[in-house]
């Protein structure tokens, strides 16, 4: 009688060095991405408490975004997605080290106008990043680990949610703003190093018998906008991700730093309420991860949308720091809790020749409105309409109430009936019910 172990179709994440070396390129540049957030929110805050300086400066960043995300995801199907990222990052520590090296001149009336030309030149070259980011796991991991992947990429991106705020703020106490901008930008600079390593090859064969002559940019562009179309719940999901992000974007990225200026607290509380929100989606993404990325229970999600607006809301009350906390951190949980398992569905039922353009029409669609969200705003602050607080409290409101709205659409609740994703999921099932020994006589 032999005795013969059954190998573990899904082996630790972690002894994959493809992976590992996306991972900490990913953290440290993700890192950077969350400090240089703060510490360009504030440091227009503290230099110009002008509403409209600041959200002029988040539509600098912004609109190249929009406008460059859909080239981004055809480069990404078309080139090498290591060589993006790379460039991408590479990019961003130079445009950052400029604007560094420029603010140790003497400031003056140019310091608006060298701040939105820093925020459009870093929008620009970040566009490049997500596509490629975003559609690069299916060629380092296989399909059957893209859940737990996807946990953990979520994990370290929203580490820089609570790291980022925190690096931000030990350098505004420590140094002055060049030398914290200086810093961030040899941030950069180290994760090009570390993805420069990355070696991509594809998880899966990728059909290309159909592959003749290769169409232009804006051909692929809308092959992959046709291709969206021929799937009802992708179409579902980018809609309801386009106007969420609006109510989001605008109401929590300007009315919290500005909310915590007219309640007479410093950075650091602005850099705490951050780091909730950033803790929150770290524990999130543990939830996800542990439950399989929700699995069989994606009903579950516009719930999940509505205490997020619930959290906003509240923070529209803050007028003691704990309870701020307590509500970013709901907001933070909630949000990795609701992107990771459509993410993850995302990638399972969109071919890999696809994925790229398909992922840059997401980030597209949640920064579709942003800078209309900063722009409206901008002129409800600068026109005193709104104060900060009501922002939230009206921006809390609709995320929840858009959100929520999923559970109104057949195509959403049938989503998990898709074949890719029923079958993937049958598979996964049957390798977790097979016997772990095998007898033979």
């Amino acid at each position: 009688m032999t005795m013969t172990a059954t190998p573990s179709p899904n082996p630790v994440l972690w002894r994959n060095s493809q992976f590992l070396r996306l991972w900490i390129g990913n953290l440290i540049s993700a890192l950077a991405d969350g400090a240089f957030f703060i510490a360009l929110a504030w440091f227009i805050v503290d230099k110009t408490g002008s509403e409209a300086v600041l959200g002029t400066t988040l539509m600098c960043m912004s609109i190249p975004r929009l406008l460059f995300m859909l080239v981004g995801g055809v480069a990404a199907d078309k080139y090498n997605r290591k060589w993006i990222m790379f460039g991408s990052i590479l990019a961003r520590g130079v445009v950052l080290g400029a604007f560094g090296l420029l603010l140790l001149q003497e400031t003056g009336h140019w310091l608006p106008y060298a701040a939105y030309l820093t925020a459009f030149l870093f929008g620009t070259v970040d566009a490049f990043f997500w596509p490629a980011r975003s559609s690069v796991l299916p060629f380092v991991v296989s399909r059957e680990q893209l859940a737990p992947a996807n946990s953990l990429m979520e994990i370290a991106q929203q580490i820089s949610l609570v790291g980022g705020p925190l690096t931000a703020a030990l350098l505004m106490r420590l140094t002055s703003y060049p030398a914290t901008f200086l810093v961030m930008a040899a941030a950069f600079f180290i994760g090009t190093l570390i993805i420069s390593t990355l070696r991509l090859e594809p998880a899966e064969e990728i059909d290309t018998s159909r592959q003749t002559k290769e169409p232009s940019f804006f051909r692929q562009i809308f092959e992959g906008i046709l291709f969206a179309k021929t799937i009802p719940v992708l179409m579902i999901i980018f809609g309801t991700s386009l106007v969420v992000n609006m109510m989001f974007s605008g109401p929590v990225n300007m009315g919290l730093p500005l909310l915590v200026k007219q309640l007479g607290w410093d950075s650091n509380a602005y850099s705490s309420l951050s780091t909730s929100l950033g803790v929150g989606t770290i524990i999130g993404g543990v939830i996800t991860g542990a439950c399989n990325g929700f699995r069989g229970r994606f009903l579950l999600l516009p719930f999940f949308l509505g205490l997020m607006g619930a959290g906003i809301l509240a923070v529209s009350f803050m007028h003691v720091l704990p309870f701020g906390l307590s509500m970013m951190l709901l907001v933070g949980i909630t949000m990795a809790m609701t992107n990771i398992p459509l993410i993850t569905y995302i990638q399972t039922i969109v071919p890999a020749h696809m994925l790229g353009r398909v992922m840059s029409l997401l980030t597209t669609m949640s920064i579709g409105l942003g800078p209309v969200s900063y722009a409206l705003c901008s002129f409800l602050l600068e026109t005193k309409m709104l104060e900060a607080g009501t922002l939230l409290l009206v921006g809390g409101i609709a995320v929840g109430l858009l959100g929520m709205s999923l559970i109104l659409f057949r195509h959403f609740r049938e989503a998990e009936q898709h074949p890719l994703w029923a079958q993937q999921g049958a598979k996964k099932q049957q390798e977790q019910e097979k016997p772990q020994t095998t007898l033979s006589v």
